[in-house]
């Protein structure tokens, strides 16, 4: 499984990335200040706004200043030398430029210190450590020197200390708040990386369990636009013939049916669907939306419920009763049979009954030999764990067991018609094959129209093994009927005892086969074998 891991390292360059970026944009704002100083001082009409003092002196450290921004703007760039000392280096520029320039235009009364706010501000944010606080230090000893030096030159007055002094607090106070600051945004950004970090391997995991589901989970948008989807769900609309299906695509392209269910769900979020069937080949899904939020309108969640493992479920319970029942049924059931069945032979044999007497005990006779027949097949079940696998010749194998089955039956060869391939092999228990095809083509037989090619036998070659068809003519299985068809005890005939289809499935699997219906014209069943090897 992929994890997002959390890496010191990682956040570390991301926060470098960023300070070169601050870096960047500090640099930016000194080119502007220098540039608007110098121009200044070129256009001056005579009552200067800066350099009160000294005009000229003014006006070379603006140029300077602006050559420092320029120079500074391509070290930044080459990111040479290393950051902490490009960060001192210009701050430190700040400071003394700024300190001449306001020397040369009156002192602290000409306002010039404010700027240097800016720049211990900016060293707070961005520099790590107390590097700042140093910072602070030089500007407001800056300030106090060129108050001193006003002082002795008699341009100032003493009493001018004060704003010197409230100005070297205020770099101080910006330096401490800057600092907290910052360390604060590193805290922040390190838990925001951390709680990142764990909702993407909090997805990463929940993307994992619903890829894993056996059931397809569809994301759909308001207008029923498929968004995200799990492999399961891909792999059933792609087995659906939805062609070239993708995030964006509507689900009326996909399914017709599942556009329907889900407009129907909108107006009753209580409606029960029935299960659909996804592709010719595949399972039956019981459909179920669930809304995204509390309005249906704005999206919802479907989940194709594989009805197979519901089934199978439901049929290990059965088979659980029908285990505890079969142990007794061969003592509490077969042998009062077995004597019913030899008494009734008895009683017909007696000349002396009449007609009447002797259509009751072919009933008698008749519903004993249907109730051994169901007790065979019940017994059949015990013998499917008990397969004993051989190389068998499809060709050959079919052959005999349809001429064998015309004479048992008395029935045309002319209604059988077989297709076969060349050395058709597969490893299969002789007997359960020999039942389970007994079984299918009695079916075909009983449901075809009896006319020549009714039924039809082949055996073609697939992927990885072969497959055996059995077809006939007849109106085939309904789709209602086709959930249940391999379900135990389910019949559509008052004579059938509905474990045909199911003990031939159940054979089929305890020999790594596979038994299922085609869905088509006529009644068409496949068993899906893999290549002969045993």
């Amino acid at each position: 499984m992929s994890q997002v891991a959390f890496s010191p390292q990682l956040a570390a360059n991301d926060r470098i990335a960023r300070s070169w970026k601050s870096l960047h944009y500090l640099n930016l704002y000194r080119l502007i200040v220098a540039g608007v100083f110098l121009l200044s001082s070129i256009l001056d009409s005579g009552q200067p706004m800066f350099g009160q003092t000294s005009t000229l002196v003014f006006t070379v450290y603006s140029g300077v200043y602006l050559a420092f921004a320029v120079l500074f703007a391509v070290i930044i760039t080459l990111r040479r030398p290393a950051f902490n000392v490009q960060l001192n280096l210009q701050i430190v520029v700040d400071i003394v430029i700024i300190l001449l320039m306001m020397a040369a235009s009156g002192g602290v009364r000409s306002g010039l210190g404010l700027l240097l706010v800016v720049s211990i501000a900016s060293s707070g944010l961005v520099a790590q450590g107390r590097i700042v606080m140093f910072h602070a230090a030089l500007a407001a000893f800056g300030v106090l020197v060129i108050q001193t030096l006003n002082v002795l030159n008699a341009q100032q007055s003493v009493g001018e200390y004060a704003q010197a002094g409230l100005l070297g607090i205020v770099f101080f106070a910006t330096a401490a708040v800057a600092n907290v600051l910052s360390q604060r945004i590193l805290a922040s950004e390190e838990l925001a990386k951390a709680r990142a970090v764990d909702l993407e391997n909090m997805a990463q995991i929940n993307q994992l369990v619903i890829d894993d589901m056996q059931d397809g989970v569809v994301v759909l948008d308001s207008e029923g636009r498929i968004r995200q989807t799990n492999h399961r769900a891909l792999s059933l609309l792609r087995h659906a013939d939805a062609g070239s299906m993708g995030s964006g695509t509507g689900v009326l392209l996909t399914i017709p049916v599942l556009a329907e269910f889900l407009e129907a769900w909108r107006k009753n979020p209580w409606a029960e669907f029935p299960p659909i069937k996804l592709g010719s080949e595949g399972g039956y899904y019981l459909p179920r939306f669930i809304a995204v939020t509390d309005k249906r309108v704005m999206g919802a969640v479907l989940v194709l419920e594989d009805m197979t493992r519901t089934n199978e479920q439901a049929q290990q319970i059965k088979l659980a009763a029908l285990g505890r029942l079969t142990a007794n049924i061969a003592h509490e059931i077969r042998n009062p049979l077995a004597a019913i069945s030899h008494a009734t032979e008895i009683l017909r044999e007696d000349s002396q009954a009449d007609k009447s007497q002797q259509r009751l005990l072919e009933i008698v006779l008749k519903n004993s030999q249907r109730i051994n027949h169901l007790v065979t097949d019940v017994m059949a079940l015990n013998r499917r764990d008990r397969a004993q696998l051989e190389r068998i010749n499809l060709n050959d194998f079919v052959t005999r067991l349809v001429d064998e089955f015309v004479h048992d039956q008395a029935l045309s060869p002319a209604l059988f018609h077989l297709y076969f391939i060349e050395n058709a092999e597969i490893c299969f228990d002789h007997a359960h094959l020999w039942q389970v095809m007994t079984n299918l083509i009695l079916n075909a037989v009983r449901h075809s129209r009896k006319q020549a090619g009714s039924v039809r036998i082949s055996i073609l070659q697939v992927k990885n093994g072969v497959a055996i068809h059995v077809q006939d003519d007849g109106s085939g299985v309904s789709e209602a009927n086709q959930v249940r068809l391999f379900e135990p005890f389910f019949t559509t005939e008052s004579s059938g005892t509905g474990l045909g289809l199911y003990i031939s499935k159940e054979l089929c699997l305890a020999n790594h086969a596979n038994l299922d219906y085609v869905s088509g014209d006529g009644g068409h069943f496949r068993i899906s074998c893999l290549e002969a090897r045993c």
